[in-house]
């Protein structure tokens, strides 16, 4: 039973859940199995340890059973129907977070027993409450669309042609609420595979994003709901890739931040935040690395620095956090983030966020070799961004400390990693080939003997965007 899909679903309930489940099991309604009852009552005992000794079928059998002799058939169905009652208790506290779904089943009932007049004094008592509450989520408005059906619904059955009868604008209450539900789900979904390019090489599909845009543009009205009018703007900035679409982006985010979730906050921090980085490497504006950071700052000062409410410090967030101060000239502001939020990080991730924001400050302060003690504490890495910095830093370190074996084989090293790795972006791709490049360079001439001319090297290194690190290039070439 260690194995079971069981076993592994109800280990992941909490103190909480298996209380709750455990009258779930116990309700006649749900069950009448006094045999389940049985065997759930000896697994929720075994929490929160789990002994896998204690949970070997036969010996659940023997506690529960007696001696009654062991039957693995009839075992495996009751540990079959136990499931089934828990994937129904999860459904259960799943509608009971639904508040308009649970409404449109009750509402659809009640019709067919024919208790219309209740349906519809539930109905506009719902309708009242949604008027004092803008929708957060998609599937809110899906829920606002079954509302808007009964009331038309009910106004059909009760239509008699007067004046009185004729309706007023809530009649289009179906199709609006429908609208918002398919653009804030089609254009989430964009919004998914536009960003993912960014990490995965791939190209995505945009199906209708066109024509979604030029009715949005053309019907400002639906942009007056500030999730879709935020869900919206980020699909056009990834897709556009605009100085444009940027300022409207975050100049709506700014005014409209408190009336948003936490989910669509950080969604559009991190959009923007891949906006500046990017511009920055294909432009060199240094502006937009000032504006990474306040972006940055804002997010930091509202609370935000995870996707969940009250979750560790996203890590990837904060490496920019750490890497963009240090970039922008901002260490001691930058020191004290790390004093700060480091004990708010994700606890895998803790050891490399913390000794590689250490090492990148050292660097930044002309403390190399206590820079390159941090890199050789950090016990993990994790992802190919995590390994590519590391080995970066690495090569930056190795040449500030006049180590050039070291240097040149690191520098070896990065090429094999970056010609065999299939995941990164092919804009960090690029980004990483081109600082190569000019690092292999600089080695070379640095190495020389007698009277260096770098002005050719400097000239070209200065008209090449998209390379990583370059203002530290141009400060090493200048010091030959």
């Amino acid at each position: 039973m260690n194995n079971s899909s069981l076993l592994q679903l109800l280990k992941k309930f909490d103190k909480q859940q298996l209380k709750d489940f455990n009258n779930f099991v116990k309700s006649p309604f749900f069950n009448s199995n006094k045999a389940l009852i049985s065997l759930y009552e000896y697994i929720r005992k075994q929490y929160p340890q789990f002994e896998p000794a204690k949970l070997e079928k036969q010996f659940i059998s023997k506690k529960i059973f007696g001696k009654a002799e062991y039957n693995d058939g009839f075992f495996r169905v009751l540990m079959s129907n136990l499931q089934t009652l828990a994937e129904e208790y999860l459904t259960y506290r799943g509608m009971l977070k639904e508040p308009h779904i649970k409404k449109k089943y009750l509402l659809s009932e009640l019709n067919q027993l024919g208790e219309n007049k209740l349906a519809e004094r539930i109905l506009r008592k719902e309708l009242d409450a949604v008027a004092e509450a803008a929708p957060e989520h998609p599937d809110e408005y899906l829920g606002l669309y079954n509302m808007a059906f009964y009331r038309r619904y009910f106004y059909s059955m009760k239509f008699s042609v007067s004046k009185s009868n004729k309706p007023d604008e809530w009649i289009y209450d179906e199709q609006k609420y429908l609208i918002y539900h398919f653009l804030l789900r089609l254009l989430a979904d964009h919004f998914y595979h536009l960003n993912q390019q960014h990490v995965i090489n791939y190209k995505p599909r945009l199906y209708f994003l066109e024509e979604v845009s030029a009715f949005l543009e053309k019907n400002k009205e639906f942009l007056q709901s500030p999730i879709l009018n935020i869900t919206y703007l980020r699909v056009l900035l990834l897709k556009n890739n605009s100085m444009d679409d940027f300022r409207r982006l975050k100049d709506t985010f700014i005014e409209i931040f408190d009336k948003l979730g936490r989910k669509d906050t950080f969604n559009t921090v991190s959009i923007i935040l891949n906006f500046c980085y990017k511009n920055y490497y294909m432009t060199g504006n240094e502006e937009m690395m000032k504006e990474r950071m306040n972006v940055l700052k804002f997010a930091l000062y509202k609370g935000l620095y995870s996707f969940e409410d009250n979750d560790h410090f996203d890590s990837q967030w904060f490496y920019n956090i750490f890497s963009t101060g240090l970039e922008i000239g901002e260490t001691k502001w930058t020191e004290e983030f790390l004093e700060k939020y480091s004990s708010k990080t994700e606890p895998e991730k803790e050891n490399f966020l913390v000794n590689m924001g250490k090492a990148m400050l050292c660097f930044y302060k002309g403390k190399f070799s206590d820079s390159l003690g941090y890199i050789s504490r950090i016990k993990k890495i994790s992802s190919s961004g995590d390994k590519f910095n590391v080995k970066i830093h690495q090569m930056r370190v190795y040449y500030e400390l006049k180590m050039f074996d070291q240097a040149e084989s690191s520098a070896d090293s990065f090429r094999h990693v970056l010609q065999n790795d299939s995941i990164i972006s092919e804009f960090n791709k690029i980004l990483y080939r081109n600082f190569y490049g000019f690092y292999n360079r600089l080695l070379g001439i640095d190495q020389k003997p007698g009277k260096k001319d770098n002005s050719k090297f400097r000239n070209e290194l200065l008209k090449t965007n998209n390379t990583i690190h370059k203002k530290w290039l141009l400060e090493k070439i200048n010091e030959l």
